[in-house]
């Protein structure tokens, strides 16, 4: 059971889409994805070869957008067209996530708002994301990849010794943007 059904059948109340309120900013002219890959809680969802997937992206010719970094200002920068560290309120990001065309990343609050606006979403797990995975997204949008637990389950903390999360393949990330995108 999804986590919000799970609280929304101990409270009683109905699932449901929020109001967000939308701070609007000035958005890159060209079409472009949104990416955020730091997390400053712990290592579990720190994934060690986004260069690999953005190098892959950056040297194939079909790909036509541009890739804003989204977080807080002394997160890891990345060889992005833009970034957008420490320049984003919640309402501006949600902005600006409700008008890009991708969004890529790991489970955090950019994942469940792209999901409210049913973007494209490829998204890297380190725990079993049927509990606390995107809820809104449709089917076709949405892309989930995680450690495969057959071998090992998964740490259900900030750390893990064992850096599940470096288990996905840089390969897989990079074709499911692609397939998602179409290229």
């Amino acid at each position: 059971m999804h986590i919000l059904e799970t609280y929304s059948l101990i409270s009683g109340c109905k699932i449901d889409k929020c109001l967000i309120h939308e701070e609007s900013i000035v958005l890159p002219e060209k079409k472009y994805i949104t990416f955020h890959p730091y997390s400053p809680k712990g290592n579990s969802k720190q994934y060690d070869h986004w260069d690999s997937v953005l190098d892959k992206l950056y040297n194939n010719k079909q790909f036509d957008y541009d890739i804003i970094q989204i977080g807080g200002s002394d997160d890891h920068k990345y060889d992005v067209n833009t970034n957008y560290l420490g320049q984003t309120t919640y309402h501006s990001l949600a902005f600006l996530i409700k008008h890009c065309s991708l969004h890529l990343g790991f489970d955090s609050l950019p994942i469940h708002l792209a999901s409210h606006y049913d973007k494209k979403i490829v998204a890297i797990y380190s725990y079993y994301s049927s509990t606390c995975g995107p809820y809104f997204s449709s089917s076709e949008n949405i892309k989930i990849l995680q450690p495969d637990f057959s071998k090992i389950k998964p740490v259900f903390d900030y750390n893990d010794p064992f850096r599940l999360i470096n288990t996905i393949s840089s390969e897989n990330i990079y074709l499911s943007i692609c397939k998602l995108l179409n290229i």
